[in-house]
């Protein structure tokens, strides 16, 4: 049973409002569906959106911030519970401990790691949870097609690839990933 999904995203908006909107409303179905949030700790750019909308709407969160990225955020108290952790490997083992599955939604270099160590942990038998991405707007069809590459090469196994849930709403990634 899904209690809980972790969130990964950008600390930063990005140049698309859509990317603002999708965020907003997965935080605000997430609450809907009385899960808990897990994610990255900070109130910046997509991660600030998502947190103010859950939490707007009464959703229980966990963030999980490294302490050396505190000087850089807005107060964290004020948005709910949070773990202030050493380093960034602290932060992603604490994630995947408390995390029933994962959504990834657009973000930088820090969402694409995020990302890519939870599928290895996944590929190499650490992880169960379901991933899934958000592709708001086709973010992530580079990405897809990246991986797919791999695939047809044989440098990843197909059931790595199957692995991978894509969705375009919210509420259909949710759907998915709490199956």
């Amino acid at each position: 049973m899904v209690t809980s999904i972790c969130v990964f995203c950008g600390s930063s908006s990005g140049n698309n409002v859509n990317y603002e909107n999708a965020t907003d409303a997965i935080g605000r179905e997430i609450a809907a569906r009385d899960l808990k949030l897990i994610y990255g700790g900070g109130g910046l750019g997509l991660m600030g959106t998502l947190i103010k909308a859950a939490r707007e709407v009464g959703c229980e969160t966990l963030g999980i911030l490294p302490d050396f990225l505190t000087a850089n955020q807005p107060a964290i108290d004020a948005f709910g519970d949070h773990i202030l952790v050493d380093d960034i490997f602290e932060r992603k083992s604490l994630m995947l401990e408390n995390s029933d599955c994962f959504a990834v939604l657009p973000g930088g270099i820090g969402t694409y790691d995020e990302f890519f160590e939870i599928l290895a942990w996944k590929q190499l038998g650490q992880a169960r949870q379901n991933i899934g991405l958000l592709n708001i707007d086709n973010f992530f069809d580079p990405l897809i097609t990246l991986i797919d590459q791999g695939v047809t090469e044989g440098f990843i196994h197909r059931t790595v690839r199957q692995n991978i849930i894509v969705e375009v709403l919210p509420q259909d990634l949710l759907n998915k990933l709490i199956d």
